[in-house]
């Protein structure tokens, strides 16, 4: 099982405590065993998955999520399974990615975890 990491771009990450519940279609899918086994699509597949923040955030991260809380706002996201500077760590790319929920234990502004709905999912 790989660590998993939100990159947010200028070298910066931020690693996550869960990746998990990935749906494609409304069929449920072992992230693990995807991200190592995926030949692509030549169709846009439309899902969602959940990702779990440790309690050690990088302030970019806060302000990704915000973005990604509204809405209206639709953002690329890349995670990263493996070690972020290894060139061949896989690299999970949501298409048109937003937090259709969010899940915040406490009263701060920062959710714990996150679930993203996608366009489609591609792995490189």
């Amino acid at each position: 099982m790989p660590t998993y990491h939100l990159d947010l771009g200028d070298s910066q990450t931020e690693e996550l405590e869960e990746v998990a519940h990935l749906t494609l279609a409304g069929e449920d899918h072992d992230i693990d065993a995807f991200v190592a086994s995926d030949q692509g699509s030549d169709e846009p597949r439309r899902g969602g998955l959940l990702i779990v923040r440790k309690d050690e955030r990088n302030e970019a991260a806060g302000r990704w999520v915000q973005a990604v809380e509204d809405l209206s706002t639709e953002q690329d996201v890349i995670i990263i399974a493996g070690d972020p500077a290894s060139p061949e760590a896989r690299r999970i790319h949501l298409t048109k990615a937003w937090a259709a929920d969010s899940f915040h234990a406490d009263e701060d502004d920062d959710p714990e975890a996150l679930t993203l709905a996608f366009a489609d999912i591609t792995i490189k």
